[in-house]
């Protein structure tokens, strides 16, 4: 019984852990971030993809986007002093030369944010 419980609270710690300071998403969906944590975004296609903010926005990564290999994901860090209510939307483009957006057109979509 108390290797149970032991158990137990370990797979408590690591669920917490895991959602307190990182989480896996799909790029083309709504990242929800925590400060002082990190994400990762993954991506099913067969070649890379870039992300980048839209034009005029700028982000919290510093860099001006963020490739994601094929079929392979990146985990990126979070700032501490994220503000409540941060919100970027993103354009996401095929790293290829015939460009497209494998994410549709959807109007405020995918976006980065700490919704507080």
């Amino acid at each position: 019984m108390k290797n149970l419980l032991s158990l137990c609270v370990a797979l408590f710690v690591l669920a917490f852990a895991s959602s307190a300071f990182g989480q896996t998403t799909n790029v083309c969906g709504e990242t929800t971030v925590t400060p002082g944590g990190n994400f990762t975004w993954t991506s099913t296609y067969s070649v890379p993809i870039k992300v980048e903010p839209v034009t005029g926005e700028t982000w919290f990564l510093g860099s001006v986007y963020v490739d994601i290999p094929a079929n392979g994901s990146v985990t990126l860090p979070v700032p501490q002093n994220l503000p409540s209510g941060y919100n970027v939307d993103l354009q996401v483009a095929f790293d290829t030369r015939q460009g497209g957006n494998p994410c549709g057109n959807y109007p405020g979509m995918p976006h980065v944010g700490n919704p507080g």
